[in-house]
């Protein structure tokens, strides 16, 4: 008979049954099929079986589950350690045929009906078994060779199955989010404790996009994580394959650049706010003072005198109120005391109601950690878009605590906007950069007939 995948001639086959007359029924068959006699070895029990493998091992085994002293599952649960070595295929009669097929979730390739075996069956079934099991071996040897470069690599690397529980994630991702393996097995989003930052990591995975994770921590400095994420279809579902690169180092010298970039800027528009207010507004001043004492003079100049006079005081305000635009008086006395005069100066401004809330816990605050200038300009920033594009009738604005944090919210009752649609041109850009460089979270939201928001928030501003 021709042989299906291997050389039957070649094949160490070891039997473990006790059943005389099976044994030698089965022996007949093997060696009819081509299999050697010499390389056919049967045992009557386990305990002989074990003893042979201290000095020789099969390319297959055919066992028997019901032997002296093993009965059922527990005959192969006791070779199970050795399965790795060579595949097993279950004999077994038709009333344990529910045993049999355990056993092979248990680790068996198969098992034969000892009443329906022919010489066919037998043949096939020895040879798909031990191709089989070379192929898990490849296999095995492949995973491992995967699982070592995937530990090894300096990414860090995660991988997640379709709801984001974590497959498999490599020793370079732990030591970066501070994990350890309990990670395996649970959701991706577990490692990040902030909702703000679960949400933005979801939606980055969502649309298979680069994202900026912040990472904060009460001991420790901001830590700034770039990741991005790829998707695939694989046999076992859809994979995303997440890298997380450390990116705290380039973030804060950004910081930095935006920092010098910003207060260069501020000392720029405070610096012309001066001469503004103590040069053209002061010159301004005195040519009115002189339009005033040339009236009466002519009566026919006179009317000439009084237009050049409105338009001097009117220059004169527009001077001021750049000046002041540029440079608040009141932000020597604290972000509090500017944005209450602000919103007095505002008050009934195109006949919008302004209200500010002050928590009383704010004498906890260390001010002195916190960009003050820049919260109260992406404040009036707010204030400008909101006088300008939203049909408002009241602007609110709260400044309270939360644990350490520092929270600053504005929002207005106006008609809102599509944010994607409409974000350029309204300051979100200015105010995004202008937030980034002070070190604040930023959340800006829109939502047409429901108005519009912002939300600024300062960490660790208890002085402890």
């Amino acid at each position: 008979m021709k042989t299906l995948l291997n050389n039957n001639e070649l094949t160490k086959l070891w039997i473990i049954e006790d059943n005389a007359g099976d044994l030698m029924l089965l022996e007949e068959v093997l060696i009819d099929l081509g299999f050697k006699s010499k390389n056919i070895r049967h045992f009557m029990d386990i305990e002989m079986f074990e003893e042979a493998l201290k000095e020789d091992c099969p390319n297959i085994l055919l066992l028997d589950l019901f032997l002296p002293g093993s009965q059922g599952l527990e005959t192969f649960k006791r070779i199970m350690p050795v399965t790795e070595r060579f595949p097993v295929i279950v004999l077994s009669g038709l009333d344990n045929m529910n045993t049999a097929f355990e056993s092979v979730k248990l680790g068996a390739q198969d098992y034969l009906i000892k009443d329906e075996m022919n010489d066919e069956m037998i043949n096939k079934m020895i040879n798909y078994a031990i191709e089989r099991f070379a192929n898990i071996i490849d296999i095995k040897k492949s995973e491992e060779k995967y699982r070592i470069l995937f530990q090894s690599i300096p990414l860090s690397v995660i991988m997640l199955d379709e709801n984001n529980t974590v497959l498999e994630i490599n020793d370079s991702a732990k030591s970066l989010l501070e994990t350890d393996d309990s990670l395996k097995g649970n959701l991706y989003f577990d490692a990040f404790e902030e909702e703000s930052v679960r949400k933005i990591v979801n939606d980055a995975l969502v649309h298979s996009k680069s994202t900026l994770i912040k990472l904060k921590s009460p001991e420790k400095k901001p830590k700034y994580l770039e990741q991005t994420s790829t998707k695939s279809h694989t046999i076992n579902g859809i994979r995303s394959l997440v890298t997380l690169t450390d990116r705290t180092e380039i973030v804060e010298s950004e910081l930095n650049r935006a920092r010098i970039v910003h207060e260069t800027l501020d000392d720029e528009r405070n610096r012309f706010s001066k001469e503004l207010h103590d040069g053209l507004a002061q010159y301004l001043v005195v040519l009115n003072l002189h339009l005033e004492m040339l009236k009466g003079i002519d009566s026919r100049v006179d009317e000439g005198l009084v237009s050049c006079s409105e338009a001097v005081n009117m220059s004169l305000k527009i001077a001021r109120s750049i000046s002041y635009n540029l440079s608040p008086p009141d932000m020597d006395k604290g972000l509090v005391a500017a944005l209450k005069a602000l919103f007095s100066r505002l008050e009934n401004v195109n006949n919008v109601h302004f209200e500010l809330s002050v928590s009383d816990r704010l004498q906890d605050i260390d001010f002195s950690i916190i960009d003050e200038y820049s919260i109260f300009r992406m404040v009036q920033e707010f204030i400008n878009n909101s006088l300008k594009y939203s049909e408002c009738k009241m602007i609110h604005c709260s400044i309270d605590l939360t644990g350490h944090h520092l929270n600053i919210g504005i929002s207005d009752d106006g008609k809102g906007f599509d944010i994607e649609a409409v974000k350029k041109g309204l300051g979100l850009e200015n105010m995004k950069q202008r937030a980034f460089a002070a070190g604040l979270d930023l959340n800006f939201s829109s939502e047409i007939g429901k108005g519009t928001s912002l939300v600024l928030r300062s960490d660790n501003v208890i002085d402890e």
